[in-house]
């Protein structure tokens, strides 16, 4: 009897063995690290380990001023996490070393997002959230949703009252936001800048005039780094400014200001804004692939990421298609603005993203900076960033 009772004992401690060594543990490396952002997102893998008890999930939040380095060491290393959240901007440069990501968990994304995740032919990771810098608008413009660029001119001009009051923000020396903030602006005057490769292509004529009619609103423009024009944005101290959607998390803002639809631009271009998004994707010498790509479609539904979006206001909207119009009234009731923002991320524009777009990220911004403040003029900073650009393509031909 004693012997089959310890049989039975070491039948069930094996069969415990077992079931811990089928127990597969999921690396994950991630930006969401600020408290409320990586409270949401632990919420989230605590819902995926409920229903899939064989997955662990192991999470290393990263900063987004040093992690991109972390991950290219660990990949350089040979000691990549299963799972790495990426911007969509360096998906090309991470290409090489990211698993391919099947059809399936892409089938219900908003078609406007899809070119997200690609690098060239390859889908290599999974778009979660979008986002785009929005028009915001002081209500005392009194401007209607569509303003022709003629009026939204005059508007700013006549709100202009410094120093309480200045007609436009715009973003000045502020690594990677002086392009968010301010390209958009030369593209609704009709500069291609930055819009295909070579960059150097697109330093045209038309972006020298863009350049030198943006010039012209500095005269009721007040030229700072964002978290200033932020902070004046709360205030009520801009007429006119582009920003992140993070700001409708602030009842001062929405007071004061609404989001038109669409940028404002010059007839016969279209208004479009920078495109940023949040992707997810597997390493290709992970281990652990099949539960890997279990993961990214837990993340990849619109309940997971609309879910995420609604605590965490500023990851922008969820990339996939909603389910039902509902679904999408739940994530934009919250107020007015919420849709129309969600109406300018969709119209917004997925910059190209070769190996070289961070060195010409540099070299545009600082152009850029130099022109707002008065150092240069259309055509001088034109004819600059023709050289600049070439030489750097040159570098990494």
């Amino acid at each position: 009897m004693r012997s089959a009772i310890a049989a039975v004992v070491l039948l069930g401690l094996g069969a415990c063995t077992a079931s811990h060594q089928r127990t597969t543990t999921l690396r994950v490396w991630h930006f969401w690290s600020e408290p409320a952002q990586e409270r949401a997102f632990t919420a989230l893998i605590e819902a995926f380990e409920r229903t899939h008890p064989d997955i662990r999930v192991e999470t290393t939040p990263l900063q987004w001023s040093d992690g991109k380095a972390k991950l290219q060491i660990a990949f350089s290393s040979g000691t990549p996490p299963d799972v790495v959240h990426i911007g969509a901007e360096w998906v090309t440069e991470f290409a090489p070393v990211l698993a391919d990501i099947p059809d399936s968990l892409t089938a219900n994304l908003c078609r406007e997002f899809l070119p997200i995740g690609m690098a060239g032919q390859r889908r290599v990771a999974v778009p979660w959230t979008v986002n785009a810098r929005v028009c915001f608008v002081h209500h005392q413009l009194k401007l209607p949703p569509e303003p022709r660029w003629s009026e939204l001119v005059t508007r700013l001009r006549s709100f202009h009252a410094p120093p309480q009051r200045y007609g436009i923000g715009l973003c000045s020396s502020d690594p990677h936001n002086v392009l968010k903030r301010v390209l958009p602006w030369l593209w609704a005057l009709g500069a291609p800048l930055l819009t295909v490769y070579p960059f150097s292509a697109t330093c045209t004529g038309q972006t020298a005039a863009a350049l030198d009619t943006l010039t012209g609103l500095i005269a009721c423009a007040v030229v700072e780094p964002s978290r200033s024009l932020d902070a004046r944005m709360r205030r009520g101290e801009l007429g006119v400014v582009l920003s992140g959607v993070w700001m409708l998390a602030d009842s001062l803002v929405l007071r004061q200001y609404q989001v038109l639809p669409a940028l404002p631009s010059r007839p016969g271009v279209q208004g479009e804004s920078i495109l940023s998004g949040d992707c997810f994707a597997v390493a290709r010498s992970s281990m652990h692939r099949e539960k890997a790509i279990e993961f990214l479609a837990y993340l990849a539904r619109w309940e997971s990421a609309a879910t995420f979006c609604h605590r965490v206001p500023d990851a922008g909207f969820p990339a996939q298609q909603p389910p039902t119009s509902a679904a999408l009234d739940s994530l934009l009731r919250r107020a007015p603005q919420w849709r129309y923002a969600y109406a300018q991320t969709l119209q917004s524009r997925l910059l190209p993203s070769p190996p070289v777009f961070l060195d010409a990220e540099y070299a545009v911004e600082e152009a850029i900076t130099a022109l707002l403040y008065g150092r240069s003029d259309g055509a001088k900073t034109t004819r600059m960033l023709v050289q600049r650009l070439r030489a750097i393509e040159g570098a990494h031909q």
